[in-house]
C-alpha cells in the first residue's frame, strides 16, 4: 500500500510539473538554525492567532480568584467587577471596555517564548545526534547477521524518551519565568 502510495504521489508530482520522479525521495535535513528558525516561525503565527483565547481563558480563571477576596476594580474606587458570563462576553467586554488591542496583551512576551519549541527542538535533536552516532557505533560492532534483541531495543526507546524530556526540562528552565510575566500582563485590571 505504501508502495501504490509513493507512485501516486511521485505521478502527480510529475503531471503537475513540480517535480521529477527522483526528485520524490531526495530529503534534505534542516540545520539546528533552520529548525530553530522554523519552530520560531510557526510560534509566532500561533500567538497571532490564539492569543485572544488565551487572555481570556486566564482573566476568566483570575476572576474566580478576585470574587473569593473581595477585590474590586479600580483600586480604592470599590467599583465592583462585572464577571464575565462566557468567553463571548469577555471578548465583548474586553473589546467595549479596554479596546481591540487589549486582547493581545501579554503577545510580546508570548512571541519570546516561542522561542521554547525551538530551544527543545534544537536540544533533542542535540542530544538524537550524539545518541545515534553511540548507538550507531555500538551496532556497526555487530555482525550484519545478528538481530538487535528486545533488550537493545528497548534501551533505544528509553533513550529517546530520556532525550525528550531532558530537552524539554532545558526549553521549561529557559521560558517559564515568561508564563508568570504574561499571565501579569493579561490579568484584568
Amino acid at each position: 500500500a505504501l508502495a501504490v502510495r509513493q507512485k501516486r504521489h511521485e505521478q502527480s508530482l510529475q503531471t503537475s510539473g513540480l517535480a521529477t520522479a527522483g526528485d520524490a525521495l531526495k530529503v534534505e535535513r534542516l540545520s539546528a538554525t533552520e529548525n530553530f528558525a522554523a519552530a520560531c516561525l510557526a510560534g509566532a503565527a500561533m500567538v497571532g492567532l490564539t492569543n485572544p483565547m488565551w487572555l481570556i481563558k486566564t482573566r476568566m480563571q483570575l476572576q474566580l480568584r478576585h470574587f473569593k477576596d473581595g477585590t474590586t476594580q479600580g483600586g480604592d474606587a470599590k467599583i465592583p467587577i462585572r464577571p464575565y458570563r462566557n468567553m463571548f462576553d469577555a471578548a465583548s467586554t474586553i473589546v467595549r471596555e479596554e479596546g481591540p488591542l487589549a486582547l493581545y496583551k501579554g503577545a510580546s512576551v508570548a512571541l519570546v517564548m516561542v522561542s521554547h519549541g525551538g530551544i527543545q527542538f534544537v536540544a533533542y535533536e542535540f542530544l538524537k545526534a550524539r545518541f545515534g552516532s553511540y548507538t550507531r557505533a555500538e551496532r556497526a560492532k555487530k555482525e550484519d547477521h545478528e538481530r538487535i534483541s528486545v533488550l537493545e531495543a528497548l534501551e533505544d526507546s528509553l533513550g529517546y524518551l530520556t532525550m525528550g524530556a531532558a530537552s524539554k526540562m532545558v526549553a521549561s528552565t529557559f521560558t517559564y519565568p515568561l508564563q508568570v510575566i504574561k499571565s501579569r500582563l493579561q490579568q484584568r485590571a
